[in-house]
């Protein structure tokens, strides 16, 4: 298969240098939480309560395949449906023994979301960057790392993160599991996503926004991390274009086709 490689900026405080990577493997994690005990108990319990119909998984953080073409830096792609949501994640570029960081977001239809734990996801491509920084410029100081994201809807820009990574469990942690490890090099990991703000929800029904826009949800996406200590940013906007689907049909919204036609 006919894989095109990701080119990539490298800034370092040595300077900059432009850097192409062969995709080996695209991945993700869900279930990232710092606070793994507590995620477990809260796991177990959906288990035992809705057995196979949960999102939950039976290890956290748990690890999930990405088709490798489905990777993109592109500013504007196409998505099948309206409802396709993002969120800001790290993502980690493993080649060999070098390990950078960048910034991107776990593309995922929203609709689906609720239906599948995976499959939503391999549905849209899935932005990143195109700078990276090495991660031992930033390994001492991994927690004060900041993740931000926010969605444009209607000249409205709705702020959804803005956290530290001591939220979500550390790059160490991933890079030692037993899935990881195993992933093909050159490997891109989006690493977690970190909560989303109370205060997105309240920006929406105050503005009267689609209650989607809390799903990542609009015209324009922005995906940030921010490095304190070192003083500098990376950030990458995109916009995911529907091309159409029945959703008005699937909403019963009057006026659209229905089945069967009446005579």
């Amino acid at each position: 298969m006919q894989i095109n490689p990701i080119e990539m900026t490298i800034e370092s405080r040595s300077g900059t240098e432009k850097r192409s990577f062969p995709i080996g493997s695209v991945s993700g994690v869900r279930f990232s939480s710092r606070d793994v005990e507590g995620l477990r108990k809260e796991l177990d319990e959906m288990l035992e309560r809705d057995g196979h119909f949960t999102m939950a998984t039976r290890t956290n953080p748990s690890i999930f395949r990405l088709g490798r073409y489905l990777l993109t830096q592109s500013a504007e792609f196409e998505v099948q449906g309206p409802l396709t949501g993002g969120e800001a994640e790290v993502v980690a570029i493993r080649d060999g023994d070098e390990v950078f960081i960048s910034v991107g977001s776990d593309q995922c239809d929203r609709e689906l979301d609720l239906l599948f734990p995976d499959k939503p996801k391999q549905m849209c491509p899935h932005p990143i960057a195109a700078t990276a920084w090495p991660y031992s410029e930033v390994r001492d100081h991994w927690d004060s790392l900041q993740i931000y994201s926010h969605v444009v809807v209607g000249g409205h820009t709705v702020p959804l993160q803005d956290c530290p990574l001591s939220a979500l469990v550390d790059l160490e942690y991933l890079l030692a599991m037993d899935a990881v490890k195993h992933l093909p090099d050159v490997m891109f990991l989006y690493c977690g996503s970190s909560p989303f703000l109370h205060s997105a929800a309240e920006m929406v029904a105050q503005h009267g926004l689609p209650e989607e826009t809390t799903m990542g949800i609009g015209e324009a996406f922005l995906v940030r991390l921010h490095d304190p200590v070192l003083d500098r940013t990376i950030e990458h906007q995109f916009s995911a274009v529907p091309l159409g689907d029945d959703l008005a049909e699937r909403r019963d919204i009057p006026g659209t086709a229905v089945y069967p036609p009446s005579k």
